[in-house]
């Protein structure tokens, strides 16, 4: 099993900040910690958009709600995604996990064997 780990930049409506993003063909949706590096929140980045979504733990039937944020975009190797939506997580492994919506979005192929990605 590989993990695919890629520099992404996320900007909102104050900052942007470059994180190191999991690329996860199995995630349903885009995920932010808490705290990125250099302590910075999320929040203090500036979004378009705040929600509250529910999310459930895989294997739990329990959902619990968490915080969701809307930026300006996201780049990828190159490519701008606008209006990315993220769900605040604390204790993940990442500052960001890039889920298959995006990677569906910019036609991003997932290559476990060698650990890349191609457009």
């Amino acid at each position: 099993m590989g993990l695919i780990i890629e520099q992404v930049e996320i900007k909102g409506t104050i900052k942007s900040v470059k994180v190191s993003a999991l690329i996860d063909s199995g995630a349903e949706g885009n995920y932010i910690s808490t705290e990125l590096p250099n302590g910075i929140r999320p929040e203090q980045l500036g979004f378009i958009s705040y929600s509250e979504i529910p999310v459930s733990i895989p294997g739990s039937s329990f959902r619990d709600m968490h915080g969701s944020l809307t930026f300006k975009n996201l780049t990828l190797n190159g490519v701008v995604v606008s209006d990315p939506e993220f769900i605040i997580l604390e204790n993940i492994d990442f500052p960001a996990i890039i889920g298959v919506e995006i990677l569906q979005m910019i036609g991003l192929k997932l290559d476990f064997r060698t650990d890349t990605m191609q457009f």
